[in-house]
């Protein structure tokens, strides 16, 4: 095995240029094509699989990649390659662009122009069913057997009463956001633990908009203050590069 690999960023046009930051990447062209690359270890990363339950390693290494791409995509259109694409020699990095020739061109025909905004939903539960059960508990004192049946039937009901409410306005929040951008998706919310935030997440969806329009912003920031009244707050991150809205999602994670 050679002592070094290639890692491979993302693909944008072969007459891309970039900047020396002294990092090791460069560019791989094929035709009208070129791969962003740069030299690997692989006694570091030949056993990918087993590092990615290394969590503070997997956190340096993926801001590593993702400061490569932002830095890319501020100057043209890339289509971002999964975390870990891994190739042994450049002749195979070569064979990449030549076997995906079509995909990547047609992804960055899509993409150009463009970035990809998150939009994250957030609510503090508790205060919102707090306030459902305010409106529901607004009767005469039961005996206290009674009241602490029509408590956990309160609290049942609300419980699914704030499910109903959140599931309607991540909806609600997707449709009209997709009038504002050319494609939008859905994913699975974070856990608390990777959001960082005390407040559960109920949406967890990613927009491609054009790269100097704002009325996705805008649009976010309205419809924020009209679900605040449920405990409810919307954020926008990014640009990001489009990691979306490109190729096939499903590459492994190895060295090839």
């Amino acid at each position: 095995m050679s002592a070094t690999g290639w890692y491979v960023y993302g693909v944008v046009d072969a007459d891309r240029t970039l900047d020396d930051h002294g990092d090791g990447v460069r560019l791989v062209r094929d035709e009208a094509l070129a791969a962003i690359v740069a030299p690997v270890d692989l006694a570091e990363f030949g056993n990918l699989t087993e590092r990615l339950n290394d969590r503070a390693w997997l956190e340096r290494k993926a801001l590593d990649h993702e400061t490569v791409l932002s830095r890319v995509a501020g100057t043209g259109p890339v289509v971002p390659l999964r975390f870990g694409a891994i190739y042994r020699r450049l002749d195979d990095v070569s064979r990449l662009l030549e076997e995906r020739r079509d995909e990547f061109a047609s992804d960055l025909e899509r993409v150009r122009g463009c970035v990809e905004l998150g939009v994250k939903g957030f609510v503090e539960r508790s205060a919102l069913e707090d306030t459902l059960a305010r409106e529901r508990t607004a009767a005469p004192a039961a005996a206290p057997g009674r009241a602490y049946l029509e408590r956990r039937q309160v609290q049942r009901e609300v419980a699914d009463e704030a499910a109903t409410i959140l599931a309607e306005a991540a909806r609600s929040v997707h449709e009209r956001l997709l009038e504002r951008s050319l494609a939008g998706t859905v994913s699975r919310p974070h856990s608390r633990e990777l959001s960082g935030r005390a407040e559960e997440m109920f949406l967890n969806a990613a927009y491609l908009v054009p790269a100097a329009n704002e009325s996705l912003r805008g649009e976010v920031a309205a419809l924020g203050r009209a679900y605040a009244p449920l405990a409810v707050s919307l954020e926008v991150t990014g640009p990001w590069p489009p990691y979306n809205f490109v190729g096939k999602r499903d590459q492994e994670v190895a060295v090839r």
